[in-house]
């Protein structure tokens, strides 16, 4: 998955043997094993058994390290080591196995151009895992000339604008002032060679490299979150003479407008609408998850529901580093659909009032006015707001002129 594995003469075999796979074991071989692995160790199966325990961690850790890019980068370069101090054990030979040399050495090598995408995935599939296939355009150096940018070694001659740098001194005015600064060479298009265009390749055109179209497989493994990437190492922009840049993908959550659930952490909420009699006398519904298991969903006796209400269950949340065993929690978060006005009759008033506790009964003072409550109506409410505002505006002394007035002689 990730392509060709670079080793170091390190101690680096130990998390592969864990897992009993190869040094080239790509990312869908380290999966499978590690999910057959757990499924025999989980402690769930294996409650009290510290050895079994042990084991699991250790599975579990060497999967953390081989799945991760970079950190699979740091253990195959470094073994163990790497991972807890960032490289081999003494600065001198870091520089070493980096650049080729001692301190003064040259500079590490340089690499084409990353390639970044959005991979846009659905909620559903980041709990079930899925396998996209997905094209991806890029550069690649031209086979026809190996990258030359010519069949004709003779043909490629030195820029003598630039003298082979692709870069070169310009002067620049700026106020009155004389600025040399350097600027990308024009002549060669910074490349430091020039190929006449009689003999340039007839594929590339003389630019050495083509555009290309892969397909790449990308494993969602269960459980990832937005934002997660999956990286392929050396398959991003290829250059002549450098290493190849990396294929970046980012997951990016795609929202579905039928979707039941949404997702928080490693949890998911579940909204539920019931009717004010289930709040009160009990519900029991249906909930189809994604992998279609239906869950039959029933209150406990006596349990009454009250607006915005909230119950969990166990283990029915999104699974936790791709395991099928250790799963979130599933929140159910409820609303009630109240009776519309006016829809009870007086028999149901009736019945009501006999099977709650009686109403509170009240003292009435020696004098009082009756008032009735009427729905709330906001945009009405500000309209006759406004046409009280208006009225008041005008004193018991001033008339509201109603017109032109007419002046008679």
């Amino acid at each position: 998955m990730f392509g060709g594995r670079k080793r170091g003469p390190v101690d680096n075999e130990k998390y592969y043997k864990v897992l009993g796979v190869s040094k080239d074991a790509s990312s869908g071989d380290l999966k499978k094993s590690y999910y057959k692995l757990a499924k025999d160790l989980h402690p769930d199966k294996n409650q009290g058994d510290p050895d079994k325990l042990a084991q699991f961690q250790e599975i579990s850790h060497a999967y953390e390290v081989l799945s991760d890019p970079e950190k699979w980068q740091l253990y195959d370069q470094y073994g163990e080591e790497g991972l807890q101090g960032g490289g081999p054990s003494s600065a001198g030979s870091i520089f070493e196995h980096i650049f080729g040399g001692g301190f003064g050495g040259q500079r590490g090598p340089r690499t084409g151009e990353d390639i970044g995408m959005h991979l846009p995935v659905t909620l559903k599939e980041l709990y079930l895992g899925t396998v996209k296939k997905i094209p991806v355009a890029r550069r690649v150096v031209c086979s026809k000339c190996s990258g030359k940018g010519s069949a004709n070694p003779n043909a490629v001659k030195v820029c003598g604008a630039c003298r082979g740098q692709g870069v070169r001194l310009v002067r620049r005015q700026m106020g009155g002032h004389i600025l040399q600064m350097q600027a990308e060479c024009d002549e060669c298009n910074a490349t430091g060679e020039i190929i006449s265009s009689k003999d340039r390749c007839p594929t590339c055109k003389g630019n050495k490299m083509i555009s290309e179209e892969k397909i790449f497989e990308v494993d969602v493994m269960r459980g990832s979150h937005e934002g997660e990437k999956k990286v392929f190492h050396g398959e991003g922009h290829h250059e002549p003479g450098i290493s190849p840049g990396n294929l970046v993908f980012v997951f990016k959550e795609k929202e579905v407008a039928d979707c039941p659930f949404h997702r928080r952490g490693n949890d998911l909420i579940y909204q539920k609408e019931i009717t004010l009699l289930e709040a009160l006398t009990g519900y029991e519904f249906v909930i189809t998850h994604f992998d279609e298991r239906a869950l039959l969903v029933k209150s406990a006796p006596g349990d009454v529901i009250k607006p915005d209400d909230i119950r969990v269950i166990n283990g029915e949340g999104m699974p936790i580093g791709g395991n099928i065993f250790h799963k979130g929690f599933l929140f159910v978060h409820f609303t009630i659909k109240w009776p519309a006005p006016s829809t009870l009759n007086a028999t149901q008033v009736q019945h009501l009032n006999s099977a709650f506790p009686e109403k509170n009964r009240i003292t009435l003072p020696a004098e009082y006015e009756d008032v009735t409550l009427i729905p709330y109506d906001e945009k009405q409410h500000e309209k006759n707001a406004r046409s009280s505002s208006r009225r008041e505006a005008y004193s018991d002394d001033d008339e509201e002129p109603s017109g032109p007035q007419c002046v008679h002689q």
